[in-house]
């Protein structure tokens, strides 16, 4: 995709995570899944207050230490980062569970996007489920240096079992974008 006259790429800011696909909806093979446990701790990373989430929820909640935004158990993946830094390494940490067959194994490929210069990690690089409704987490680790300002720089983690291609876009961005 290209940004319409400025011969630069477009980026997933451009156009979003992909189309949904009803029928493969019906068999996605890994999910990322979420539960109210998941958005009160990414509220509690945001500083949100005892009673604005009392507000939200509809029940006292503590939060208990500090949980990073960017680890939300979501698809996607994105850091903004202090432009000060010349180099940086950024993690996430996600679960998926399974909902393809038993006995399945997803391999991780890592697609970077025109111009990227990110270097991506993920740990484990391949999943190996059991059975269906097996929970498995992992961790990407991206770093690079000297961000350009003007654009983010993005990539996509897709984990492959040879029949679904579950794809997570990876966006790393400074803060004067």
């Amino acid at each position: 995709m290209n940004a319409t006259g400025t011969e630069a790429a477009s980026t997933e800011f451009a156009y979003g995570a992909g189309h949904v696909d009803p029928v493969a909806a019906l068999n996605p093979g890994l999910v990322y899944e979420l539960d109210k446990t998941d958005h009160i701790a990414f509220l509690c990373g945001l500083n949100y207050t005892s009673k604005t989430l009392k507000l939200i929820s509809g029940e006292a909640v503590t939060c208990s230490g500090k949980t990073l935004q960017r680890n939300l158990n979501y698809p996607s993946m994105s850091a903004k980062l202090s432009g000060s830094k010349s180099s940086f390494t950024v993690t996430f940490k996600r679960t998926v569970t399974n909902l393809g067959t038993t006995n399945s194994t997803y391999k991780s490929k890592i697609v970077l996007n025109h111009g990227s210069k990110l270097n991506v990690k993920v740990s484990p690089s391949v999943l190996s489920m059991k059975s269906v409704k097996e929970k498995q987490s992992f961790t990407v680790t991206v770093s690079g240096s000297n961000l350009d300002p003007e654009l983010p720089s993005s990539a996509n983690l897709i984990w492959s079992d040879g029949t679904h291609n579950v794809r997570s876009p990876i966006v790393v961005y400074s803060d004067s974008y």
